[in-house]
């Protein structure tokens, strides 16, 4: 609830997740550089198969130490400052339901929660939405995708998502805390497809700004400026 969420920053001060200056976890400069942006993600092996979203910053070096506090040291109030300083009043999308991407196994084994669904409460709550929580879950075990090409995060993904609970002839938003190549966003829609739902956009906290693959010859190898 709002008025609790005030009280506990009350009580537990901290300092900016970007720039530290106390006594807020977002300081107003900091959420004030950022501009929710319109974001498009392709299947990698099928530019017909996309999804469009908003993304509410950029993945730089400031907002990398912000989604660490939030992922890493259970800085939950990160996720819920961004949110409720950048996410529109209004949806632009018809949306019946909010869905988290999930995590990995290893991952929620190491943080004890869904980052994602945190994120997806929060939506759900500004946009006056129904959260339907763990809706989408892995069905089998993936590999890391940092280290992975674009076509190769894509393959690691494929199949690899269910839906747990019934989406028939729901129109879903789905949610994520950072997209990167898309390919977690893209599986999840498969995997709400496969269940009779459709998925009506995405929301993330952060982009990453997307680079060229590698050259097989570092020494020659260019990224987009």
């Amino acid at each position: 609830m709002p008025v609790f969420d005030s009280l506990l920053d009350l009580l537990l001060p901290t300092n900016c997740a970007e720039c530290s200056t106390p006594p807020s976890v977002y300081c107003h400069a900091c959420l004030s550089r950022h501009k929710p942006r319109s974001v498009v993600r392709s299947d990698a092996h099928d530019a017909q198969n996309s999804l469009s979203g908003i993304a509410l910053s950029i993945l730089d070096e400031n907002v990398s130490k912000a989604m660490s506090a939030f992922k890493e040291h259970n800085q939950f109030a990160v996720a819920r400052a961004l949110v409720d300083a950048l996410l529109p009043v209004e949806s632009s999308w018809p949306i019946d339901v909010v869905v988290a991407a999930p995590s990995a196994k290893g991952n929620f084994a190491k943080r004890g929660f869904v980052p994602a669904e945190l994120v997806a409460q929060r939506v759900a709550r500004r946009w006056h939405l129904v959260h339907m929580k763990s809706a989408i879950w892995f069905v089998r075990s993936v590999a890391d995708q940092a280290a992975l090409s674009i076509a190769d995060r894509q393959t690691n993904l494929t199949g690899s998502m269910a839906a747990s609970l019934r989406l028939e002839g729901k129109r879903v938003l789905l949610v994520d805390d950072i997209v990167t190549t898309g390919a977690t966003l893209l599986e999840a829609s498969r995997a709400v497809s496969a269940a009779g739902g459709s998925v009506a956009g995405f929301v993330t906290l952060a982009e990453t700004l997307r680079r060229l693959e590698p050259s097989p010859h570092p020494a020659h190898s260019q990224v987009e400026p």
